[in-house]
């Protein structure tokens, strides 16, 4: 798990960066890279990035308001972590993590989304507003997701292939602690098997980052993957589709032929005369008889 990243976003590329299309988005799983969903707050004026001597990746805003971390050498799965405070010894305001599986779209929705509302000189985009148990549920509901159970305390709804699931917390959760720090939450997202992938949003976690959130999980279009990134999972439970590429256009074979008359040859024959074997070969040439 690899991260490469410059100080800047780069211009989008034009062509399909995998060589499927996966669909729903919840079942296509990780890219296994922090790239794409670090981009945006990399781009936040004065961030701080480091690595440690594992290979995990931390990056802070210049105020310390804002830690991620991507996190692939740890003892659990837990792939991000995400916290807000009013300031950099604060406890958190919210917190958020994504396992090692998390489709890579919905966590760079929610990075997206917190570095629009980031704003270092004000204080409000820290307290705005949470949602309710029906305010969040409500999109997917729209959608055609159904409730599952009241159970245990939490509001489930299912996905309409009954392999994704949101829950909402309807009690107290058992342990503050666990909730800061990740290890449970208020709103979940993910799939109904444990082999899946899960995200965790604690108390208080702002009703546009939820948002955020879900409109990547319910996005109808489908998304490019490599077919070599796809765990056994997603293969097994999501639609994939082959990307056809695009049949070359008239100008595409002139450049093609173009290319083929001013490349070098590699092999050249020698002059006839001489005698000689290729001027280039891959063998080697044997002893001479006497």
């Amino acid at each position: 798990m690899e991260t490469h990243l410059t100080s800047t976003t780069q211009a989008a590329a034009t062509e399909i960066d995998g060589d499927t299309h996966v669909h729903p988005v919840y079942l296509a799983g990780s890219r296994y890279t922090g790239d794409f969903a670090l981009q945006p707050l990399l781009d936040l004026p004065d961030t701080r990035a480091h690595n440690d001597e594992y290979g995990n990746f931390y990056l802070t805003t210049a105020d310390g308001r804002i830690r991620i971390g991507f996190i692939p050498e740890q003892d659990w799965d837990t792939l991000w972590q995400l916290a807000v405070a009013p300031g950099p010894f604060a406890d958190p305001q919210w917190v958020a993590s994504f396992s090692d599986d998390t489709p890579t779209e919905i966590v760079t929705a929610v990075t997206t989304k917190l570095a629009d509302l980031y704003r270092p000189s004000e204080d409000a985009w820290l307290t705005e507003r949470t949602a309710g148990p029906l305010e969040w549920i409500a999109p997917y509901a729209a959608a055609g997701w159904t409730a599952h159970e009241v159970d245990t305390g939490q509001l489930t709804l299912h996905s309409p292939d009954a392999l994704a699931k949101v829950t909402y917390s309807l009690h107290a959760l058992a342990r503050e602690d666990a909730e800061q720090v990740g290890q449970d939450g208020r709103f979940t997202i993910g799939t109904v098997s444990r082999t899946g992938w899960y995200g965790r949003f604690s108390s208080g976690t702002p009703s546009r980052i939820l948002d955020a959130a879900s409109a990547a999980m319910l996005d109808p279009a489908p998304i490019p993957r490599y077919r070599s990134e796809l765990g056994p999972f997603s293969r097994r439970t999501a639609s994939i589709t082959p990307i056809t590429p695009p049949a070359p256009t008239p100008a595409d074979l002139q450049r093609a032929a173009a290319r083929a008359r001013t490349a070098p040859r590699i092999l050249q024959a020698a002059p006839a005369d001489t005698g000689t074997r290729l001027a280039w070969t891959t063998t080697t040439p044997g002893p001479r008889r006497r």
